[in-house]
C-alpha cells in the first residue's frame, strides 16, 4: 500500500494578519518556521521515496525544513502553486471589498463560485486543472509500498484531495486545512482512502491561521 502524506506550509506574516497571498512569494514567519520544525518532528519516523512542494516560498522553505537530515531530493512544482489572486493578492477581506463591493458576497452565496476569479487571478476549477496534471505524474512515478510527500497549500491541497479521491468539483470548499496541518490518503487496489485530515495535533494548542 502506497500512502500520500500532504502538509501544508507554515504560518507567514500574511498569514497572521489576514491577506491574500496567491502566488505572491511570502516567507514563512518565525512562527512558520517553528510550525515546520513540529511537524518535521511528526514525520521523522516516516521514510519518503519522494517529496514534491510548491515551488512558492514559503512551501518550499517548509519542505527542506521536513527534509533536513535526509537523503532526499525535493521536486519542486509549479502545478502546486496556490491559486492566483491577481490584484486581490496583499489585500484583506475588508480592503477587497472596499475596492470590489460585492465580490466576495457572491463568491460565498454561489457555494464557492468554482468559476469565479479575482481580477487577473485564477478560478477554483484553473486550480484543479493544473493540480490534476500534477496528481496523474505523481501516481504514475509512485511505486506500491512506497510513501509521498506533498507540501503545497490550502487551495492546491484542496484541490489534490479532490482529485485522489476523485470528488466532483465542488467538494473543494468543503475542506478546511491549517497552516502545517497533515493530511494522509492511503492507496488500495482501485481505490483511495482518506485516513486523516487536517491534524495539527503536533503543534500542541498552537494558533493557527487560516488564510490561504
Amino acid at each position: 500500500m502506497s500512502t500520500w502524506y500532504l502538509v501544508r506550509h507554515g504560518e507567514t506574516e500574511w498569514n497572521r494578519t489576514g491577506r491574500m497571498q496567491g502566488h505572491t512569494g511570502v516567507p514563512l514567519s518565525a512562527e512558520g518556521r517553528r510550525q515546520a520544525t513540529l511537524v518535521a518532528e511528526r514525520l521523522r519516523s516516516v521514510k519518503f521515496a519522494t517529496v514534491y512542494c510548491s515551488d512558492l516560498p514559503r512551501a518550499a522553505e517548509t519542505a527542506r525544513i521536513i527534509a533536513a537530515g535526509r537523503d532526499l531530493a525535493i521536486s519542486d512544482e509549479t502545478d502546486l502553486r496556490e491559486f492566483s489572486y491577481g490584484e486581490w493578492e496583499g489585500l484583506t477581506l475588508e480592503e477587497v471589498e472596499t475596492r470590489n463591493p460585492g465580490a466576495l458576497a457572491e463568491r460565498i452565496e454561489a457555494g464557492g463560485n468554482m468559476g469565479f476569479t479575482a481580477p487577473g487571478g485564477e478560478s477554483a476549477i484553473d486550480a484543479i486543472r493544473r493540480v490534476r496534471r500534477f496528481a496523474t505524474r505523481a501516481s504514475e512515478s509512485l511505486a506500491p509500498g512506497e510513501n509521498i510527500l506533498v507540501v503545497a497549500h490550502g487551495g492546491s491541497l484542496r484541490a489534490l484531495v479532490v482529485c485522489l479521491l476523485d470528488l466532483a468539483d465542488a467538494d473543494f470548499w468543503k475542506f478546511r486545512v491549517d497552516n502545517t496541518a497533515l493530511a494522509i490518503v492511503s492507496d488500495h487496489e482501485g481505490s483511495r482512502v482518506l485516513e486523516s485530515w487536517n491534524d495539527t495535533s503536533h503543534l500542541a494548542g498552537a494558533d493557527s491561521a487560516d488564510a490561504s
